[in-house]
């Protein structure tokens, strides 16, 4: 249903109300165990731009197939629309990012947000920040969807938002750890995280 609404400048505009909207089983995000979708990068550092399908021309690209080829590789979503939420899980990225380093991993996080638009809001992001428009790879992972959204469940958080999770990928392509914090109340798991790449770094890379 759309109803129209006039401010009192006279000027119209029209909302779509929820009461109609067509509601699927809740989304499910993707686990441990589950393949990793595919996803590719295109751009430059501090200018990276997301998709789910296979990006040619002359920019650089990369691949997840690429990424998990060399060592573990993190994925995380991020999205300034989670209110107070947003800046600490910003900060624990930058944060597990520098141990991820040391652990032998790669991290990619994924925004509705442009990677300078990030940079102007918290210091030392020097990961892989990527773009991805209408949030086309959260929907693969999982953790967005129109028909179940965030801000139905959570308060204060805006429609455009995405579940916060964080994955482990490994050489085969298998999800080997995920985070999900669906209430927006967990920190994440470092100690975990490092665990997990480890054995990824053991079973995998370090005996090729």
């Amino acid at each position: 249903m759309t109803l129209e609404f006039e401010n009192e400048l006279g000027d119209i505009r029209a909302v779509s109300s929820t009461l109609d909207r067509t509601r699927t089983e809740r989304i499910r995000p993707l686990v441990t165990g589950d393949p990793a979708p595919f996803f590719s990068l295109a751009g430059a550092p501090n200018n990276w731009r997301a998709s789910v399908f296979a990006q040619n021309g002359s920019e650089r690209t990369t691949s997840v197939l690429d990424l998990v080829s060399v060592r573990p590789l993190v994925v995380s979503f991020y999205c300034p629309c989670w209110g107070r939420y947003a800046l600490p899980y910003l900060n624990s990225l930058v944060q597990l990012h520098q141990n991820l380093l040391l652990a032998g991993a790669d991290l990619v996080v994924f925004s509705n947000e442009s990677p300078k638009t990030l940079e102007r809001q918290v210091k030392g992001l020097d990961f892989r920040v990527a773009y991805a428009a209408e949030s086309t790879v959260a929907q693969r992972f999982g953790v967005y969807s129109e028909d179940d959204p965030v801000w139905e469940r959570v308060s204060g958080i805006s429609e455009e938002a995405f579940t916060p999770a964080l994955y482990v990928i490994g050489l085969d392509r298998r999800i080997a750890y995920h985070f999900l914090d669906e209430n927006f109340d967990r920190p994440l798991d470092q100690d975990a995280i490092f665990d997990v790449v480890r054995d990824l770094n053991i079973a995998h890379y370090e005996t090729r």
